[in-house]
């Protein structure tokens, strides 16, 4: 089980002049987890890109009755596309994306300086991976109006996706002078958390919680991050109190019951763990929670009903690239967990890392080709995914059995020894493997 990656006003003066100076000073740049996706108008649509369930429905039936007015309503085309782009991250439905580009494109065809159908392309090639089109979406957008701290949101997810950590630092500094909140303060958390500094992250997601946004997902959104962090720490106790938290201020969340269910498996309260991420799947059927789900299944011995969530997660892979998503490293990580298609999932890895040298493509290349025995290959890889000092359980791991196959017994030892001190739950799967590869390889 890979655990969660991977994201309005908080103080201004002296606060953001200290946040602003850390983040130009420490190295810091996106859980992926993936990092939150930028929306054009964070006022009036969603400030962190995140879920807010039924909210699209009114944003698209508000613009599609003023298109019946005007039908060339440039700011109602671009209202109806962000609509449709939030609408398939609420049901994760990829169709969605069609229609949210439709209306985007038409909203600049009927005004070139559209800012918010500017904005809107750029989330919209984040969601689909396509990091390059968005670094260009990005650009346009500030280009027309440097001081909208959105436009900046996309340049900086789509450098930090393409492993242009320093220019997304770059980015990111010009973005939370502009408006510290929410949306910048998380991923500067993530920028922190990618090179090392979690106590960092930590603070500055603690100060996206405090800074909240307009609707109660939104602070939710961040505590979740928070809770993120916290696990990926071992720090279970402060990890459950942040979802609980997440779940007191919006009922029900998907993301604070799968973050309180690898809470629970690590507990080793198994049977609330897959109550929990049943739940969250209800919802939305997110691959990383039917994965994780599908883990603790397999882990438990009950392969029937770990094979049905796998079998789901490969459907959503396919709808989704049958929609314009680009998924080759999401499927290339799903397969060499899984020990399967060794070639393709190489293939699909390397076709990514082609286009991206981020850590977390760089990593799955590294594990695709430990899983094919292409060992030295594998260890190139992995020094390039471990280059910023990321503090990351699975990387380290990782790390570990590619020294271990390499001869390296002290090496291995070592990356073995770091994974389970930094996160000593990192895995359902891999943890147990981490300890037997230590015993294997003595003191």
């Amino acid at each position: 089980m890979r655990v969660f990656s991977s994201r309005f006003t908080l103080m201004i003066g002296v606060a953001l002049l200290l946040v602003a100076g850390s983040l130009a000073l420490a190295p810091a740049v996106v859980h992926p987890a993936d990092p939150p996706v930028a929306i054009a108008d964070p006022a009036s649509i969603v400030g962190s890109g995140i879920t807010t369930n039924g909210y699209a429905d009114g944003v698209i039936a508000g613009a599609q009755a003023r298109l019946q007015k005007r039908a060339d309503d440039s700011s109602a085309l671009s209202d109806l596309g962000l609509g449709y782009l939030q609408k398939a991250r609420e049901t994760a439905d990829p169709t969605f994306y069609g229609q949210a580009e439709k209306a985007l494109q038409q909203a600049l065809a009927a005004r070139s300086s559209n800012l918010d159908a500017l904005g809107g392309l750029g989330s919209m090639a984040l969601a689909r991976h396509q990091f390059h089109d968005a670094l260009v979406w990005g650009h346009k957008a500030q280009a027309l109006n440097p001081q909208r701290a959105y436009a900046y949101g996309v340049i900086a997810d789509a450098q930090t996706e393409l492993g242009d950590y320093d220019g997304a630092v770059e980015t990111l500094q010009k973005m939370v002078n502009l408006r510290p909140d929410l949306s910048s303060y998380s991923r500067i958390s993530y920028a922190r958390e990618l090179h090392g500094d979690v106590d960092g992250a930590i603070t500055a997601m603690q100060q996206a919680v405090e800074a909240g946004g307009p609707a109660p997902e939104n602070h939710s959104w961040a505590q979740v991050q928070l809770g993120n962090l916290y696990f990926n720490s071992g720090r279970l106790a402060e990890a459950e109190q942040a979802y609980n938290a997440a779940l007191i201020a919006y009922p029900g969340y998907l993301h604070a019951r799968a973050g309180l269910a690898q809470v629970r498996a690590a507990q080793g309260r198994t049977a609330e763990a897959i109550t929990l991420y049943k739940q969250a799947i209800a919802v939305v059927p997110l691959p990383q929670y039917l994965s994780a789900l599908g883990d603790l299944y397999t882990a438990t011995g009950a392969g029937v009903a770990a094979g049905l969530q796998y079998d789901t997660v490969s459907q959503i892979f396919r709808l989704f690239a049958a929609n314009g998503v680009e998924v080759n490293i999401e499927q290339a990580a799903f397969l060499a967990d899984r020990d399967q298609q060794t070639a393709t999932a190489v293939r699909l890895a390397q076709t990514a890392a082609a286009g991206r040298t981020d850590i977390h493509t760089q990593d799955t290349l590294a594990w695709t080709l430990y899983r094919a025995g292409q060992y030295p290959a594998a260890q190139e890889a992995i020094n390039q995914a471990t280059r910023l000092g990321t503090r990351n359980a699975l990387i380290l791991f990782h790390q570990g059995m590619i020294a271990g196959k390499l001869g390296d017994s002290t090496a291995a030892r070592k990356y073995l020894g770091a994974a389970l001190a930094v996160n000593p739950f990192f895995s359902v799967i891999y943890v147990p493997q981490a300890k037997v590869a230590l015993d294997s390889l003595g003191k």
